[in-house]
């Protein structure tokens, strides 16, 4: 839990970080912002902290990963004497304009900032912020004039969404610090790592989440890779085993690979199978195997829509099933030429 209720913006410097790659400016400032207004200030930190609120946490890359000159050793001297504030944010400004080469990649401000006494997980430490803004939107300002109303159209900041943010806490030094990362500009494949990897060096944390997320995603894989028609297993089979996984992270605090192979895969060929694909899958992606761990409800949370068991037919219908695979029959009807499924219910609904 990330909680910045009794938290203080104690610096804060605004740089500007244009696309290399397309011959962009990089402009940097001198001077730390002094904001004196309370409101403003509570609403630059609304804007910068709010987004910040689940257990993914990353971590900064070991040494013989990483090049000296970058985003970990200038945090370090931060923590260290906060009289290295300007110059730091200056040589992070310039190794994310290194960075930005990349036609998509958009050029924006860039805010680094201080912040005095943050609760993270229960520890009260200080962090580094930095923020990125990409896009702005356009807004409607109207003016009264006794009378009469003007109406007149700008570009600002929405502060109900941060385009890209990290926030470095100052504990856990000795494994790479905890960091909080944002990215809402993402979805392009050749920008996709340009903030968390190229920019920032990080990896995500082995905790609850990692393990969480690893393991839906092994099940996921193993449904849609080995449960197939192709190996004789149907598509109801596919999704009971779907449905049962997804079943089980949800009612679970904690995950114990015997409780699940006893749950989940009671057959022994099955049990084997999904053995096998799992050392698979932890060799290609250079996993350890951890048979038991807290179990996030924000990794199920955010996995369960990639968890659906949706079946599709031509282009003409999707049947959702959520349980009681018992009430479901496929067959083939020798008349027309077609396979169909039969359902059986109870209670119908059509809200």
């Amino acid at each position: 839990m990330i909680d910045f209720t009794r938290s203080e913006l104690t610096h804060f410097v605004i740089h500007f970080v244009g696309n290399k790659g397309l011959g962009e400016e990089l402009t940097l400032s001198e001077k730390e912002i002094q904001i004196s207004d309370d409101f403003l200030k509570d609403t630059v930190m609304r804007y910068l902290t709010s987004p910040f609120k689940t257990d993914i946490y990353y971590q900064f890359k070991s040494k013989n990963e990483m090049h000296y000159h970058d985003v970990k050793s200038y945090v370090n001297d931060v923590f260290g004497s906060q009289k290295y504030f300007i110059e730091s944010s200056k040589h992070i400004a310039e190794h994310l304009y290194n960075q930005s080469m990349h036609p998509k990649i958009k050029g924006g401000e860039f805010y680094t900032c201080y912040f005095k006494d943050c609760n993270v997980d229960g520890v009260i430490c200080d962090a580094i912020g930095l923020f990125k803004t990409e896009n702005k939107d356009t807004y409607l300002k109207v003016f009264q004039h006794m009378d009469n109303f003007d109406v007149e159209c700008d570009n600002g900041i929405n502060i109900n969404k941060l385009d890209k943010g990290c926030i470095i806490f100052n504990t856990e030094s000795e494994k790479g610090y905890k960091v909080s990362i944002v990215d809402t500009n993402n979805k392009i494949a050749d920008c996709a790592f340009y903030w968390v990897e190229d920019f920032l060096n990080t990896k995500m944390k082995e905790n609850a989440y990692f393990h969480t997320s690893n393991f839906i995603d092994t099940c996921k894989g193993f449904c849609e890779e080995v449960l197939t028609e192709n190996n004789n297993v149907t598509k109801q089979d596919q999704m009971m085993m779907l449905n049962k996984s997804t079943s089980f992270f949800k009612e679970k605090d904690k995950f114990d690979l015997k409780e699940f192979e006893k749950e989940i895969l009671p057959q022994a060929e099955l049990k084997e199978a999904f053995r096998e694909y799992r050392q698979t899958y932890n060799d290609k992606m250079d996993l350890t195997a951890i048979d038991d761990f807290e179990i996030s409800p924000t990794a199920v949370k955010k996995n369960q829509k990639f968890m659906k068991s949706v079946v599709k037919l031509d282009k003409n219908f999707h049947i959702y099933v959520h349980g009681r695979h018992d009430y479901v029959e496929k067959g083939y009807d020798e008349d027309k030429g077609l396979k169909f499924y039969k359902l059986y219910y109870t209670n119908e609904d059509f809200g």
